[in-house]
């Protein structure tokens, strides 16, 4: 017998939230029950437009719902979330997780303890040809080096979050996952608010050079790799795939939607998302260090 769907509210109605919304809309195994923003008119012309509940507190979830996309921005993301999982609330964090450590810990303290679901929107683990590259079943040995960019216009509006924890922060959820090794040595430089390049050593010996621009001339997304002498280039953007220069066959699908369905499904069955709260915790703590770095290369 199919389970009935999940009751799902969505908080924080940007860009990113709207797109929440209208996913969880479109789903059979969700019911947006509600939409929460503290802007009251956006609130209510979004719960107008989907024929759900407007409220401008997340408290008012409290025994409504199941499960919960927080999309606020990231410095509330430990204030929304704790009291909806405290209520045994799902929620899935779009990333970054939280931008201090106190935040962080507060988050993975709280699941832990009530053994509630939550999941981190690091959305290109669900890129399609990220997908094949990460399914090519790579050993973290024998990948030998990765280098990685991606570049932005600037966007015409002001940006709160630096640029490591704001753009960077996909890729090096990437290459952990890629590598699932201690990084043992880290130096960077840039300026937070605009661009950051920054070489990552792991104890085997691999180098892993980023870059993150979100004022570049020129958009651009690309991650290559060398593993076992042979070269592999993913391009986020066009969401393909190359070995040795050979196309490789990329099933095309919505990122988010499969992001989504992912969390409900971990909801669902009690089992674990495919990013899980420790691995955004240990992008962050990278992302950390990584600022630090910069400091200290500027000052």
């Amino acid at each position: 017998m199919a389970s009935p769907p999940l009751r799902v509210a969505v908080v924080g109605l940007g860009p990113m939230g709207l797109h929440h919304v209208r996913t969880y809309a479109d789903l059979p195994n969700a019911k947006l029950v509600a939409v929460v923003d503290i802007d009251r008119p956006r609130a209510d012309e979004t719960a107008k437009t989907f024929s759900c509940t407007a409220l401008y507190d997340a408290a008012g979830l409290i025994g409504r719902v199941d499960a919960v996309s927080i999309a606020t921005p990231p410095e509330f993301h430990a204030a929304v979330s704790l009291p909806l999982l405290n209520a045994g609330i799902a929620c899935l964090i779009e990333k970054p997780l939280a931008l201090n450590q106190a935040d962080c810990q507060a988050i993975v303290a709280a699941a832990e303890k009530l053994t509630a679901t939550v999941a981190v929107g690091h959305i290109e683990r669900f890129n399609p040809a990220a997908e094949v590259l990460l399914a090519q079943g790579l050993a973290s040995t024998s990948i030998h080096s990765i280098s990685v960019e991606r570049l932005s216009p600037a966007a015409g509006r002001q940006m709160p979050v630096d640029v490591v924890s704001d753009m960077m922060i996909h890729d090096l959820d990437i290459v952990l996952t890629l590598k699932g090794a201690d990084v043992v040595e880290v130096t960077a430089s840039g300026v937070a608010d605009s661009h950051a390049t920054a070489t990552l050593r792991f104890a085997d010996g691999t180098t892993a050079k980023l870059v993150a621009n979100r004022k570049a001339d020129r958009r651009h997304r690309e991650l290559k790799l060398r593993a076992n002498d042979v070269d592999y280039v993913l391009d986020f953007m066009n969401r393909s795939v190359t070995r040795a220069g050979q196309k490789l066959a990329v099933r095309e699908h919505d990122a988010l939607r499969a992001e989504i369905g992912d969390f409900l499904q971990a909801v669902t069955a009690k089992t674990k998302p495919r990013v899980t709260l420790q691995q955004a915790f240990a992008a962050m703590r990278l992302v950390w260090r990584i600022l630090n770095a910069m400091d200290k290369t500027a000052s």
